[in-house]
């Protein structure tokens, strides 16, 4: 399997200094602790961060495909920001974007979505990461969601 996950953060204000804070979220996380971070995400997944509606973010499972110069496939648009790009080998480098995302990210049912929807995405991609994720957070997550509603 060629797979990896790509996550973005979709901006509405390209250059509006969202870059910026993108990449100071990630030196926040980077000295953190695996336990840390995962510690860190179940407090950001349930907190409402009030404010104007968020701009988009998207994620998705890439294949291989072998480029020819007819063909040029590619899912990050001008207004995007990768966040995350790999097969989720490197646990940590994950939990950062995830941590960088429910930080941007406003309402926490939004939250939840993106957690258990990309914990299915993780699990088709690493299945062994995937399965640690869930165990880790998205089960707890799911129920979390589950009683909300």
């Amino acid at each position: 399997m060629n797979e990896k996950l790509l996550i973005c953060w979709d901006s509405l204000n390209k250059g509006s200094g969202e870059e910026m804070n993108i990449e100071q979220l990630k030196q926040l996380f980077q000295d953190k602790k695996i336990k840390q971070l995962i510690k860190h995400a179940r407090s950001l997944y349930k907190m409402d961060i009030p404010g104007q509606q968020s701009p988009a973010y998207s994620f998705s499972v890439m294949h291989d495909v072998p480029m020819d110069e007819e063909t040029e496939i590619n899912p990050v648009t001008e207004s995007s920001t990768v966040i995350y790009e790999g097969k989720g080998n490197d646990y940590k480098e994950f939990l950062i974007a995830l941590n960088v995302m429910l930080s941007l990210i406003q309402s926490s049912a939004e939250k939840c979505i993106f957690i258990i929807k990309i914990a299915a995405e993780l699990k088709y991609v690493n299945r062994e990461v995937g399965t640690r994720f869930i165990d880790d957070l998205a089960k707890e997550v799911f129920i979390y969601a589950k009683k909300k509603k």
